[in-house]
């Protein structure tokens, strides 16, 4: 439960093209999104799905529909969307959470398999940044396996600092303070 009112974490929709010209939309996800993330979470390969939830397990249709239906006073998600043999597909995701307090968040992305390594991962993460730190958010954080090097080094790439989390030796903790990363673009 947030401490007190903050502005909502938005972001208007977008497109973005890919390398290869393939366009993709990018929204803020609906409500109306379950049918679209429970196939994208189904069609995610083992790998992905476990270096994304560090588990083996296949989230419950309660969970995803929680991933799709958001309180936009705390949460943003964002969805990257194709079209595919004439219907939307879901490609990737990308969240942040308001935990305690609204200047603090939790940030989290997957993508399908096929598209990792195309740019996405970048475009979905710098729209919720923007998004968060245009709703006061002040720090983001997140968490990934050590052995997560796709999303380490998208971290790194976008002024994350990575720290080993001192409860788990196979966790790295990722962390944006705006603060800071203005300091030092100052310097």
């Amino acid at each position: 439960m947030l401490e007190r009112s903050a502005p909502p974490i938005q972001a208007p929709p977008a497109a973005w093209r890919a390398a290869d010209g393939d366009v993709v939309s990018i929204r803020p996800i609906r409500a109306a999104d379950l049918a679209l993330e429970v196939e994208f979470v189904k069609g995610l390969s083992f790998h992905s799905r476990y270096q994304r939830l560090m588990s083996t397990r296949m989230p419950s249709l309660e969970e995803l529909r929680r991933f799709t239906h958001i309180d936009p006073e705390r949460e943003l998600a964002l969805v990257a969307t194709v079209r595919a043999g004439g219907r939307e597909r879901q490609v990737g995701v990308a969240r942040c959470v308001r935990e305690t307090s609204p200047e603090r968040a939790e940030v989290a992305i997957v993508l399908a398999d096929d598209w990792q390594g195309r740019g996405l991962g970048t475009r979905l993460l710098r729209g919720l940044i923007a998004a968060a730190r245009d709703a006061g958010v002040r720090c983001l954080t997140g968490t990934a396996l050590s052995t997560n090097d796709a999303v380490l080094a998208l971290g790194r790439k976008l002024g994350f600092r990575l720290a080993a989390d001192p409860r788990s030796a196979t966790v790295t903790t990722l962390t944006l303070d705006f603060a800071e990363r203005v300091s030092a673009d100052a310097e």
